[in-house]
């Protein structure tokens, strides 16, 4: 039984098109299926946790013999999308999940190598081409906990995500397929005038490192952030770890050759660079910072905890 929710509103509200491509696909298939729309931020955990909870009772498709026991949840959105689906069911690990990109950063998605073409997507998740077992990022901040499928951050990254998300043309470059760009475009600004400050972090509890002038702090369950950026090269999504990268200390004309090297991932081992890996990182901040979950910004906050849920979640792709 599949449980697709949908944000209508991605992609510049081609959302809803694909969805009838998707649903079209899906009846012709005879499989069982239900479709959940959002009509608000947030929503999608709320429309994930009672999918996780109901019944297997299709109100579109047929049963046929393709249908299964198995409950699968589809996200069909962007990386925010994921993040806020993630919150509905990461203690529900009998639950599968599965992805459909249509968002503009799509950085969970290219971590796996899912296609950004919806048809090919859908086939594999149907084909269940791949099955992993993942953890769920934790975020911990000012009382409140959020989840992340991909990737946190606090500094310029979350600045990025939050300057991209007010952009005017963010939605035109959507519709013409180079969403990444508006990521691109606004991190080039603030590379000049992000502020850096002092960091202080503790490892799995226990090693403790303190950081002058951080540009940025990134936790990844994936490869990639920030549209395209991989600053986690080793990472798999199903390793069960969290990648954090830090840029410190790095002048601003060196940050312009920062960026262009951790498109492939060569930024690793650069002077100002730092790579760790832990199931748990505790962040103080000199100053309030804005963080992110998969895009997702909140903030600023001087203290946030990241780490990754004890419980697996199947997913199929």
């Amino acid at each position: 039984m599949y449980y697709f929710i949908v944000n209508p509103n991605a992609k510049s509200g081609k959302g809803r098109i694909i969805w009838q491509k998707v649903c079209h696909l899906m009846n012709s298939k005879g499989l069982a299926y239900e479709v959940l729309f959002t009509e608000k931020k947030g929503q999608a955990a709320e429309l994930a946790r009672k999918a996780a909870e109901r019944s297997n009772k299709p109100i579109q498709g047929k049963r046929t013999n393709l249908d299964s026991a198995e409950k699968i949840i589809v996200a069909m959105g962007g990386d925010g999308t994921i993040s806020e689906v993630m919150d509905g069911i990461w203690d529900h690990p009998e639950v599968t999940f599965a992805f459909i990109p249509i968002g503009s950063g799509n950085d969970f998605a290219r971590s796996l190598g899912i296609s950004s073409n919806w048809r090919k997507a859908l086939q594999g998740i149907l084909s269940e081409k791949h099955r992993i077992y993942f953890h769920p990022g934790r975020l911990e901040y000012d009382g409140k906990v959020r989840h992340f499928g991909g990737s946190m951050g606090i500094g310029f990254d979350a600045a990025v995500c939050d300057g991209a998300n007010r952009l005017r043309f963010k939605s035109a470059f959507n519709r013409l397929g180079l969403g990444k760009f508006t990521y691109t475009g606004v991190a080039v600004k603030l590379l000049v005038t992000s502020s850096c400050d002092k960091l202080k972090i503790r490892l799995d509890g226990q090693e403790i490192h303190r950081f002058q002038k951080v540009l940025f702090l990134c936790g990844l369950n994936g490869n990639y952030e920030g549209g395209g950026f991989m600053f986690a090269p080793e990472a798999r999504v199903d390793d069960a770890y969290l990648h954090v990268c830090i840029a410190a200390g790095i002048p601003v004309f060196k940050r312009f050759l920062l960026l262009p090297k951790a498109l492939k991932g060569k930024h690793v081992g650069a002077p100002g660079v730092y790579m760790y890996r832990c199931k748990k990182i505790e962040i103080l901040s000199s100053r309030p910072k804005l963080i992110h979950g998969d895009g997702e910004v909140n903030g600023p906050v001087t203290k946030v905890t990241a780490s990754l849920e004890p419980l697996a979640i199947p997913m199929v792709y």
